[in-house]
């Protein structure tokens, strides 16, 4: 289990400064961000894959492409606000620790209309390689974002 209070501390800069996304790493803050969805994790990986390594995040709402991300990237524990129970299996399967304040069957889409493209689009997949291509083709063909 890692350090509680690397994790609480995470939890209370993402309380407190309403961010959708937290990133720290051996007590320090590294990141922040108030975009939704998986894009400040993403921006984060393009960046430097080594960022996510032993981090700690904490984030609004985790689903299970969120959840293929930091395993992917290594990262040593998650808090989530909102996490779908496929995001737990996925973490649980691949022994990360996480804290959450809700558990939700899936993540809905913005509209609130249905499952979020993203969840949907990892939910026929257990290998983090696999998802995460599919991610990153997504985010090139819908947005036009290249990772």
């Amino acid at each position: 289990m890692p350090d509680s209070d690397d994790l609480r501390k995470a939890k209370e800069i993402l309380k407190k400064g309403n961010y959708t996304f937290v990133l720290t790493k051996k007590g320090q803050l590294l990141k922040t961000s108030y975009e939704r969805g998986i894009l400040p994790m993403l921006r984060i990986i393009k960046e430097d894959e080594q960022a996510l390594c032993n981090a700690i995040v904490a984030d609004k709402v985790i689903g299970r492409a969120a959840a293929f991300l930091l395993i992917k990237y290594r990262v040593k524990a998650v808090y989530a606000d909102k996490i779908s129970e496929k995001a737990r299996e996925v973490l649980d399967n691949n022994s990360i620790f996480y804290q959450f304040g809700e558990s939700v069957p899936f993540i809905k889409n913005r509209d609130q209309t249905g499952q979020c493209p993203l969840e949907k689009l990892t939910s026929h997949t257990d290998n983090p390689d696999y998802a995460c291509e599919q991610i990153s083709l997504f985010y090139k063909q819908a947005l036009g974002i290249e990772l």
